[in-house]
C-alpha cells in the first residue's frame, strides 16, 4: 500500500468557500455543541481523503453519510483527534488517513490546529495561509473554522493551548 497525496489546495479552497456559510449536503451541528470538527472533516474530504469504514469500532472509523449514519470522529474534536493520531503510525499503512502531531513551525497549508481550554479539547481549525514579515520570517498562520465562523483569521489571536496536526496523506 502506498501513501496517497492529500490535496491540500482543494481542502483550503473548500475551507475558504464554506467558512462563513454551510454546505447543505451536510448537517449543521452548530446547535448541538458546535460545527467546527464537522467542517474540518468536510475540508479533509474535499482534499480527497476517502471515508474510512475499515476500523474495528467507531473510534477507528471516519465517515458521514447522514446525521444518523456517521462516526463521532467526523463531528467531535476529541474522537477526531483520536482517529487521526491513532489510525496510522509510521510504517503501519492502515486504510485511511495518516496524520501526526507536529511543531508549530512545521505546519503546512491544509494542516490542522486544535484548541484546549483547561485541558479539554474543544475546537478544530484548518490552516489556510502563512504570514511572513518583511524579512521572510514566518510570523503567523491564518485559519478557517466554524463555530464562531472565521475565514483567514490570525491563529495568534485564538486563545487556549494549541496542538498541531500534520496530514501526511492516506492509504486506500
Amino acid at each position: 500500500m502506498q501513501l496517497k497525496r492529500y490535496n491540500r489546495q482543494k481542502a483550503i479552497d473548500y475551507a475558504r468557500k464554506w467558512a462563513l456559510d454551510r454546505n447543505s449536503v451536510y448537517h449543521d451541528y452548530e446547535n448541538y455543541g458546535g460545527d467546527c470538527t464537522n467542517f474540518i472533516s468536510q475540508c479533509l474530504r474535499a482534499g480527497e481523503i476517502p471515508f474510512d469504514e475499515s476500523g474495528s469500532d467507531s473510534t477507528k472509523k471516519w465517515y458521514w453519510y447522514s446525521d444518523a449514519k456517521r462516526t463521532p470522529s467526523w463531528t467531535s474534536a476529541k474522537p477526531f483527534e483520536t482517529y487521526l493520531i491513532g489510525n496510522n503510525k509510521q510504517g503501519t499503512k492502515n486504510y485511511g488517513v495518516y496524520a501526526t502531531f507536529c511543531r508549530y513551525e512545521e505546519l503546512e497549508l491544509g494542516d490542522l490546529v486544535q484548541k484546549r481550554i483547561n485541558g479539554v479539547l474543544t475546537h478544530t481549525m484548518i490552516v489556510t495561509s502563512k504570514v511572513f514579515d518583511v524579512d521572510g520570517e514566518l510570523t503567523d498562520y491564518l485559519i478557517c473554522q466554524h463555530s464562531y465562523d472565521l475565514k483567514d483569521f490570525p491563529l495568534s489571536q485564538k486563545d487556549g493551548v494549541h496542538s498541531y496536526i500534520k496530514i501526511h496523506g492516506y492509504y486506500a
